[in-house]
């Protein structure tokens, strides 16, 4: 137990620092006398005016509502006509150090205005813990406090951001839905991605949006999905600096992210063979990579293909025989398009499927030289089908010419046949 004594020095203590409850800290009580004012207001050399109007409330509520203002403002002296910018550094030396190596500290300390220093998101006299709701720094406030800026078109054209669209594809997303909609404080908001105070652009290595450091980033909140990721073919050839193998932004998206079963998901059941083959049917990854060629035609022309074209989401599409986030080459023994495995594979939508069942290509290219016989079905049935066509029409019109002759002949004075 602290000592009686103890006790009552530390109680001194406060009541100096803090003065009586209730009471403004030394020092704050002069300054709002005029601060305290709605109506002070300062000319700027440029013509416009600042108010100098502080609310003692809300300072009072916020996080450095026990301090005194010359704890920031050291300069202020009664009468003063122009205090120096408070430096949050002095006691916040950390964030000051990662915001002046970020893209908005280095603009900030060019003089550029339009980028946010630490007012700019954390508010001024009225700062609050980021767990507080009323913080602009709380969770389910960060995306409004960063799109103020982000969808100024002014701003978004001066500095060749993404546009307004991009910005508000995240509130639609399955992130910003959760967020705004649902209250989710465990879903991504923009400081998750792009980091709070070390903002940097993707092109930069050290960025968290960086190609390299995306399933990493992405893995904070997805720990599992990234652990299948890196043991994959595609996470393998990440860390071996392929730069052309793909990271979770290239497949779901990066503002636009939706649930699986949004139609316009680009890995929603439909829209994941357009999306695989955004990588697998460009000729210069399959001859660098040496992978197999013609993936999405071939897989367009087989039955699941053309089942999934017309809208059937149960048909198998890439995910459902090659893997989602655990995708392995078929020479590996864990691959889901290994030959020992293909039964195991195919039965998930084929119960009876047997050692027998795929022994047959899946992917086939309907040429000479690859499928012959399929090449010369095709070859037949198209010719065959167009002649059918073509003789169809013929009849048609040849028995279309004969009824206008007849019924010429038949009219009145028209030339008759034989009685």
């Amino acid at each position: 137990m602290m000592h009686p004594f103890l006790v009552a020095a530390l109680a001194a203590a406060a009541l100096f620092l803090t003065g009586p409850a209730g009471a403004a800290p030394p020092g704050v009580g002069e300054c709002m006398d005029c601060h305290g004012d709605k109506t002070n207001e300062m000319t700027l050399p440029n013509g416009q005016t600042l108010s100098l109007y502080v609310d003692l409330q809300a300072y009072r509520s916020s996080v450095h509502g026990g301090a005194s203002c010359v704890t920031c403002h050291a300069d202020a002296k009664a009468p003063h006509d122009k205090l120096k910018k408070v430096s949050c550094g002095k006691c916040h030396g950390d964030a000051e150090k990662s915001y002046a190596g970020s893209s908005h500290g280095k603009l900030h300390a060019k003089g550029v205005t339009d980028v946010p220093g630490c007012d700019g998101c954390h508010g001024k006299h009225d700062i609050r813990k980021p767990k507080d709701p009323a913080a602009r720094t709380f969770r389910l406030n960060i995306v409004a406090t960063c799109l103020r800026c982000h969808k100024d078109r002014a701003i978004e054209q001066k500095y060749n951001l993404p546009d307004q669209k991009v910005m508000a594809a995240y509130e639609d997303s399955v992130h910003g839905m959760a967020s705004k909609k649902s209250g989710l404080l465990g879903s991504a908001v923009c400081v998750d991605c792009h980091g709070n105070h070390a903002i940097l652009p993707g092109d930069e290595p050290r960025s968290a949006t960086h190609r390299q450091n995306i399933p990493t980033m992405c893995g904070k909140c997805h720990p599992g999905i990234l652990e299948q990721y890196e043991k994959s073919v595609h996470g393998k050839g990440l860390r071996a600096g392929i730069a052309e193998s793909p990271v979770c932004t290239d497949c779901h998206g990066e503002h636009t992210i939706a649930k699986i079963q949004d139609p316009s998901s680009s890995v929603s059941s439909r829209n994941i063979p357009k999306t695989c083959s955004g990588c697998h049917e460009k000729e210069g990854i399959s001859t660098r990579y040496a992978l197999p060629k013609k993936r999405f035609s071939s897989y367009m022309d087989s039955f699941h293909g053309i089942a999934v074209e017309y809208g059937m989401t149960k048909a198998a599409n890439c995910a459902s025989c090659h893997g989602v986030h655990d995708i392995l080459p078929a020479t590996d023994p864990a691959s889901m398009i290994n030959k020992a495995n293909l039964p195991k594979t195919c039965g998930k939508c084929h119960p009876n499927a047997g050692p027998n069942f795929a022994k047959g290509d899946v992917h086939v290219e309907i040429s000479p030289k690859k499928a012959m016989g399929v090449f010369a079905v095709r070859v037949f049935y198209t010719i065959f089908i167009s002649a059918l066509v073509i003789l169809f029409a013929l009849h048609v019109g040849l028995e279309l010419y004969g009824r206008l002759r007849r019924r010429k002949e038949d009219a009145p004075g028209g030339k008759e046949g034989p009685s």
